[in-house]
């Protein structure tokens, strides 16, 4: 084993993953606003995973104790990014890290397997990050879609590999890894598993009409034991805490009934998802070549597959996984993240218009430190070509997202100003206390190191008419003085008893809370203003408000 080890050390393949290793690291201290180069994570939804993280780490149950609707995994790997540090995300920085560089290095292994050379699958892996971090579909970064990248491409390569072995030579590991990332997309996320519903439903579907029963008996057991070590321990974990209705009422039937957008037919959602699909794909270049016509020339050419069992495992893969990425949403509707799940099916594409370019060039079969400089500095440049999160971060002091002020004084956002606040003033005895009302999580949980107190800590963005109780909750919790502090958002020029919201009450963009007015009296009676910071956030000027109990 060791000498084994020692041997692939020397290798190419170990010193091109060290180098996408350092990539990797070097694109997402400028992407993900997980990185300490940025002043904060600003997005609702990973501070929503972080607070119900550190909830799980003081007791707390999800879904029983506090609402969000995502699923545990999620709050469970943000609960150890709790434990490594209570007011940061630095050990989700260092996962995204780890995805992308596993992303980078499943693309350079499928390019290998797909006959390319050394280099030229080298080179392919270095330029691959321009589409796992393509703004503003990779946005703040932290998202289940991105972490689901190379899950998929996995699959994608165990399909290559099933095309040139044949499914009998593929080793029950590969099918036992499949199985346990089926149980861990199902609770994370369950509609991002359309790439493997299509691929078991289509293989083991093959492999019934076949009679191939061995191979099939093979493929369910593996499969089976890899999904059931990925689940069985949170069934247990909910039935210990008799969380599981819980579970099972807002993960499941919250989601399907007030969170997707759209209330016709499930043939009618899959007639929107078509629509949602065929719109990515016609509306940029890129994503026509590679999503279309790319995946077209694949399918009918022999270049990337071999087999048409194996060209339409894949095709089916591709259609089911990205038409259920945003199934029940409609136009205008869907959150750019979720498309994101689409640009593993972009690799096998590139593959095949990188390898006849590079064919055409001649490049050199191995080792050419010039050209993999050139590309690495050309893959940076490409990146910051698609996404200029960096602007938001601390090599750009005081940004607008940090402060409206026009001063040349160091600023910090709201989240950091109001999170010192909250611990200065309360008193070391006392356990904080605080409620975000309104609006999406909008990070000062973190910031302060509150743990939530309150089932509905945070407002969701689901028309009120479908979960009334939200609001309610929460000014209740304000009439009751529940909580020492309260936070909450209004537009820019807006004040607390002036904001009527927009109408719908419903969250709108910039994370707005769906009106302040009609509760002014009763928060202006039981707290008193402490401070207010105006930034600016998803094409919005918010000003944030902040108050303590009188």
């Amino acid at each position: 084993m060791k000498t084994t080890l020692k041997r692939w050390l020397t290798r190419h393949d170990a010193q091109y993953i060290a180098l996408l290793a350092i990539v990797g690291c070097l694109l997402m201290a400028i992407c993900s606003y997980t990185s300490p180069v940025f002043y904060f994570d600003y997005s609702p939804d990973n501070n929503a995973f972080f607070t119900v993280g550190k909830a799980m780490m003081h007791g707390i149950v999800p879904y029983k104790d506090i609402f969000e609707q995502k699923g545990p995994y999620v709050y469970w790997l943000h609960g150890l990014a709790y434990l490594v540090s209570h007011r940061s995300f630095v050990l989700i920085f260092g996962m995204e890290i780890l995805v992308l560089v596993a992303a980078m290095t499943l693309t350079y292994y499928l390019a290998r397997r797909l006959r390319l050379t050394e280099l030229g699958s080298f080179v392919l892996s270095l330029v691959s990050p321009v589409l796992f971090l393509y703004h503003p579909y990779y946005d703040y970064g932290d998202t289940v879609e991105f972490f689901v990248i190379p899950l998929i491409l996995s699959l994608i390569y165990l399909i290559v590999l099933i095309d040139q072995r044949g499914v009998v030579a593929v080793s029950p590991w590969w099918f036992a890894v499949q199985g346990g990332l089926v149980g861990i997309v199902f609770l994370s996320k369950y509609t991002l598993l359309g790439a493997w519903i299509a691929f078991y439903l289509v293989l083991g579907g093959a492999l019934l009409i076949n009679r191939q029963w061995t191979v099939l008996r093979r493929l369910v057991l593996a499969s089976g034991a890899g999904f059931l070590v990925t689940t069985v321990p949170w069934l247990l974990y909910f039935l210990a805490t008799k969380s599981l209705g819980a579970f099972i009422n807002v993960y499941i039937v919250f989601n399907t009934h007030a969170y997707i957008a759209s209330s016709v037919s499930a043939f009618s959602k899959l007639i929107q998802s078509a629509i949602l699909l065929s719109q990515f794909y016609l509306g940029d270049v890129l994503f026509f070549v590679l999503g279309l016509v790319g995946t077209l020339v694949i399918i009918f050419t022999d270049d990337i597959f071999r087999t048409t069992f194996a060209k339409g495992l894949y095709l089916l893969v591709f259609v089911v996984s990205d038409l259920l990425a945003v199934y029940g949403y409609q136009t205008n509707t869907v959150y750019l993240y979720y498309q994101l799940a689409y640009f593993p099916f972009f690799v096998l594409p590139l593959i095949y218009f990188v390898g006849r370019v590079l064919k055409r060039l001649g490049l050199a079969a191995y080792d050419d430190p010039f050209i993999i400089l050139t590309t690495m500095v050309l893959s940076a440049f490409l990146v910051l070509g698609v996404n200029d999160n960096v602007t938001d971060s601390r090599l750009f002091p005081n940004n607008s997202s940090v402060t409206e002020r026009h001063t040349r004084k160091p600023q910090q956002p709201a989240q950091l100003v109001f999170g010192r606040l909250m611990r200065q003033k309360t008193p070391a005895h006392r356990a904080m206390t605080l409620l975000n009302y309104g609006s999406i999580d909008m990070g000062f949980y973190t910031s302060s190191g509150a743990v939530p107190t309150q089932y509905y800590f945070q407002n969701y963005n689901v028309p009120r008419s479908a979960a009334p109780e939200i609001l309610t909750s929460q000014v209740r919790s304000i009439r009751h003085q529940k909580t020492e502090w309260v936070v909450l958002n209004t537009p820019k020029n807006r004040t607390v008893r002036n904001w009527h919201g927009n109408g719908t009450g419903k969250i709108s963009g910039g994370d707005m809370n769906p009106g302040t007015a009609k509760l002014a009296k009763t928060l202006y009676r039981h707290y008193r203003l402490t401070a207010k910071h105006t930034q600016y956030f998803e094409n919005n000027h918010v000003t944030y408000w902040l108050f303590q109990r009188k």
